[in-house]
């Protein structure tokens, strides 16, 4: 008898043992922040044996970039950071694989031309947060949203930084033929929606990209509310502050080209 309880004992506080590891082995997580920088990429895809490429960010670079062969050429457009697990590809709402129906482009186009036009989409007019590279995130329909995605797990996007076009911001700011300037009253904001490894949202945080016309640079957001999540979808809106309250535009199309760079995704896996 004395044995049999020696033994019970013994197991008990090995089970126990177990599952303190277990816990400790769960709560144990690792942070990175993806910059696109060649420079700053360890490891490389995990997809091809690990060969390390210090060029990887430099091959999803179109050249020119409206109408280049990457993001025009009907091949689906894609791409993959191995330190974060984070990838995206175009959503594809026209169904000819290309950036006319949306999605997130890498790009390096850093100009202040005195004549902007659609052809500078993927130009920011103030230097990345971090090296030469960023993103570029274009949401041609709400229907089919851009996304960030985690190829493998899921995660938590801790923050990321955030910044106009320049081709957004001179319509915003100076109009065109088929657009007034913003309105002192007017906005655009970004809503990003977490979605889980089931398929359900796990919540909404917005992002005013413009708030009375003000904005053209460089800021913060806070993804963290979103909790952990499987991928992160955009949305855009614009309106106007009316009676301080914001009111969405019921317009079928947006008077603005729905444009917006990121840098410095910083996640926990």
């Amino acid at each position: 008898m004395v044995n049999m309880k020696k033994s019970l004992i013994i197991l008990a506080l090995a089970i126990m043992a177990v599952g303190c590891n277990e816990g400790e082995q769960i709560k144990k997580t690792t942070t990175a922040t993806l910059t696109f920088e060649d420079s700053a990429f360890t490891g490389g895809d995990a997809e091809n044996n690990n060969t390390v490429n210090t060029s990887w960010w430099a091959q999803y670079i179109d050249s020119p970039q409206y109408g280049g062969n990457l993001l025009y050429g009907g091949k689906g457009y894609a791409w993959y950071d191995n330190a974060t697990t984070l990838s995206s590809k175009l959503p594809d709402s026209w169904g000819d694989g290309t950036f006319f129906g949306g999605g997130i482009a890498i790009s390096n186009y850093v100009a202040n031309p005195t004549t902007i036009t659609y052809e500078d989409q993927l130009t920011i007019g103030s230097k990345p947060v971090s090296g030469s590279n960023f993103a570029v995130c274009y949401v041609a329909t709400n229907d089919y949203p851009p996304y960030i995605e985690f190829k493998y797990g899921v995660g938590t996007i801790e923050q990321m930084y955030i910044i106009p076009t320049i081709y957004t911001n001179a319509i915003v700011q100076s109009g065109n033929a088929f657009a007034q300037p913003m309105a002192q009253n007017g906005y655009i904001r970004i809503e990003a929606t977490g979605i889980n490894e089931a398929g359900t949202p796990t919540g909404t945080v917005h992002f005013y990209l413009y708030d009375g016309r003000g904005y053209n640079s460089w800021r913060k957001w806070s993804l963290n509310e979103l909790g952990v999540i499987k991928r992160v979808e955009f949305r855009m809106f614009e309106g106007t502050t009316e009676n301080g309250q914001r009111v969405d535009s019921t317009a079928e199309y947006p008077t603005y080209p729905f444009y917006f760079a990121i840098d410095n995704i910083t996640v926990t896996k």
